[in-house]
């Protein structure tokens, strides 16, 4: 199989589960909100954030030890195989086991108090738990489904998570139309994720038996050497707990459950924009990985500028479009036009947008290993916007976590240029030339879009998409000509028309 071939099914499966997350974003919140409302939604949304940290519990193990093993595989080592991954799958099965048995101190806990639920303490303590349960069950499952990288079908075990999402979203929409009570939606849950771990294995015993897992062996040498790189990528793990599930707690401690719920559809909205632009971006991965491997910086180089041209012209036409549409989207998805207000929107779309500029440049450390100092920034950072979050969201309520977020994102992307910077210094060829062009357009689409916006969004529907495609189209034309597109565009058909000619 080509490389071009892996990208393109690695491609191909992300753009899958862009799907499944559109469907669970647009089936989920409506029916929630119809047969729960807008109170017990908001609820449910704050006990499945404070149970998300338990992801982090991962730290790591699962990125580290699927390329090691993928190395040792290739390299036929599969004495050492068996060792390092039965050692390392008797750490990641310890750890979620004692966190199982640690997660029982929430009967014990005020966590209805904490959080200032209307629920019981009873049936907050149990969903918790049960969500719990089923977010550590998720760890493993990753895990299993990982190894088909081993494989070189990283595609599969994509294809294994998005098969788990569809069903956990379709049996869950199906429970709380029926209106369940949260124990028996969580529980149904955990019962999905046994399911989908069983299944997972019983397919890698299918394909091929002799990578299927075994816990018989144990080097307790080896711990240390995968707990220590493994880390670091934890770190980036407990980053997505900070910057996704807190905001959700503060709002819920300091604003109510409807600030919980305007900011979680705001925020969904945009983060399925990015989801497109990212999915690019990750597919290049396993190339970025390749090429750094074997030192072939020019590629490499290559590979950078090319993808920061197409990903930053992408980047105001989706998230800018999105955001003159947001209005009517709301009115026609969740017949919940009170939860739009322009200015808390066009915050969002600066976050946004410098969101998906940042996952881009994250993408060329993350997948060169050269993620010590990025896990670090992003990390600590993330625990200076918790910090800072609580008292501007008690005094200027969501846009004072806005205010905040933006900040932090703004200064992580600023150091994580700084790193690649530093990764391409010695190839002379790394500039900035078109990150100042991004700046800049995407700062003078905003404030068009947000006057624009500001006449607009009371208007007919077709009106609002008209608008919102007219920004879009200017936005595009302007992008082409800034980002120098013709050349990509070129590049991009003469590589394809390379590989169907069957040249490799």
């Amino acid at each position: 199989m080509g490389i071009l071939t892996r990208i393109l099914k690695v491609m191909a499966a992300l753009m899958t589960s862009n799907v499944v997350n559109l469907i669970t974003k647009l089936l989920l919140p409506p029916i929630f909100l119809y047969r729960y409302g807008t109170t017990l939604y908001g609820e449910w949304i704050a006990l499945s954030g404070a149970v998300a940290y338990l992801s982090t519990l991962n730290f790591g193990i699962q990125t580290y030890v699927t390329q090691d093993l993928t190395v040792r595989y290739q390299r036929h080592e599969l004495g050492r195989y068996h060792l390092q991954q039965s050692t390392s799958l008797r750490v990641l099965v310890g750890i979620l086991g004692s966190a199982a048995g640690l997660c029982l101190v929430v009967f014990a806990l005020p966590v209805q108090h904490w959080l200032r639920l209307t629920l019981s303490q009873h049936v907050t303590s149990l969903t918790l738990y049960l969500l719990a349960l089923q977010v550590l069950l998720g760890v493993l499952f990753g895990y299993f489904t990982g190894m088909f990288m081993v494989l070189s079908r990283a595609h599969t075990g994509v294809l294994w998570v998005n098969g788990l999402r569809l069903t956990m979203v379709l049996v869950t929409s199906a429970g709380a139309w029926m209106r369940w009570s949260f124990p028996a939606l969580a529980g149904l849950q955990v019962a999905v994720y046994v399911l989908g771990i069983l299944m997972v294995l019983l397919h890698i015993r299918g394909v091929v038996p002799e990578i299927f897992p075994k816990i018989g062996l144990f080097d307790r040498s080896a711990v240390g050497a995968i707990l220590r790189p493994s880390s670091y990528f934890g770190l980036i793990s407990m980053s997505t707990f900070l910057s996704y599930e807190v905001p959700v707690l503060i709002l819920q401690r300091e604003a109510g459950p409807f600030v919980v719920v305007a900011f979680t559809v705001m925020r969904t909205i945009f983060s399925m924009c990015r989801q497109m632009l990212n999915a690019v971006t990750q597919a290049m991965g396993p190339e970025i990985t390749r090429l750094f491997g074997r030192q072939e910086w020019s590629e490499l180089t290559a590979v950078y500028t090319y993808s920061e041209r197409l990903i930053f012209s992408a980047i105001p036409v989706v998230n800018l479009g999105v955001l003159v549409v947001s209005p009517v989207l709301l009115t026609i998805w969740l017949h919940k036009p009170a939860l739009f207000t322009v200015f808390p929107y066009m915050m969002m779309a600066a976050i946004s947008m410098t969101l998906s500029a940042k996952e881009h440049k994250f993408q060329f450390q993350f997948s060169t290993n050269t993620h010590e100092k990025l896990a670090r920034i992003m990390f600590f950072s993330y625990i200076a916007l918790a910090i800072l979050a609580v008292p501007m969201v008690h005094w200027l309520g969501e846009l004072g976590f806005l205010y905040t977020w933006l900040g932090v994102e703004l200064f992580q992307i600023v150091r994580i240029i700084g790193l690649n910077q530093e990764l391409f210094a010695h190839t002379g060829e790394h500039r900035l030339t078109y990150v100042y062009r991004l700046m800049a357009l995407c700062g003078a689409g905003l404030l068009i879009s947000g006057v624009i916006l500001s006449r607009t969004y009371q208007d007919l529907y077709r009106w609002q998409f008209a608008s919102g495609f007219g920004v879009s189209a200017v936005l595009a034309v302007a992008a082409f000509f800034l980002f120098d597109m013709r050349a990509v565009v070129q590049k991009l058909y003469a590589r394809i028309g390379h590989r169907l000619g069957g040249a490799v």
